[in-house]
């Protein structure tokens, strides 16, 4: 029942593993539909989305083994970028005079490598997330646990550090100095901007697939 007799019903109906939640009036039992709001109900699906592709725990880890292919496919991105000594320096930055095509693939070039250390990040904290248990056996085989000692151990305070650099939340343990105020709110805004680049990748890279394979093929 709502606090007062005028609030709505909050019923709720369970059945084979799921849960449904439902307001109704309080007087004429009118559903008037999902207790939450759309944008708290758009963003969960959002996060279950990008945890587990919407797939419970076999989404969550063919998640993880996505995230292996996001680390080869930084490793392999920046082995292909490298021009050599002499002109990696002009490979940082994109030519905008250049015809499309051109300006397409410098632009795929200079956004891959800058964006490399990120995808790293991603690639590692996801495979953690993922699959943490992997990453603790290996802490307790190199420091194995001591219950006398409450100190954290040094491979403790890596996993924790590598689970929040996922989602740029650096403030109070992540950065010495960086408090959880300005400090954080900017380092998360920063990561938020740079996911926008592999999404470019994306589509630069298949413009370079069709102009260089795709297109070529039927003749």
């Amino acid at each position: 029942m709502g606090d007062t007799p005028n609030h709505a019903v909050e019923i709720s109906l369970g059945g084979g593993g799921d849960t449904r939640r439902r307001l109704f009036h309080p007087f004429i039992g009118e559903d008037l539909g999902d207790p939450l709001p759309v944008g708290f109900r758009a963003t969960a699906w959002m996060l279950d989305h990008h945890d587990n592709l919407l797939g419970g725990r076999t989404g969550w880890q063919i998640n993880g083994i996505g995230a292996l292919f996001f680390i080869v496919l930084a490793f392999t991105g920046a082995v292909i970028w490298w021009p050599g000594i002499r002109s990696w320096r002009r490979s940082l930055i994109s030519d905008l005079r250049a015809n499309w095509q051109r300006l397409n693939w410098s632009l795929h070039s200079a956004f891959g490598i800058w964006v490399v250390p990120f995808v790293l990040i991603w690639g590692v904290s996801g495979v953690y997330l993922a699959f943490p248990d992997v990453f603790q056996a290996i802490v307790d085989y190199f420091e194995p646990f001591d219950p006398s000692d409450s100190d954290d151990r040094f491979g403790d305070r890596v996993l924790y550090r590598l689970a929040y650099l996922h989602f740029g939340r650096l403030g109070g343990r992540g950065i010495p100095g960086c408090d959880r105020g300005l400090c954080n709110d900017m380092t998360m805004a920063v990561w938020a901007v740079v996911a926008l680049i592999p999404p470019t990748l994306l589509v630069t890279g298949v413009v370079m697939s069709w102009n260089r394979v795709l297109r070529r093929a039927p003749k």
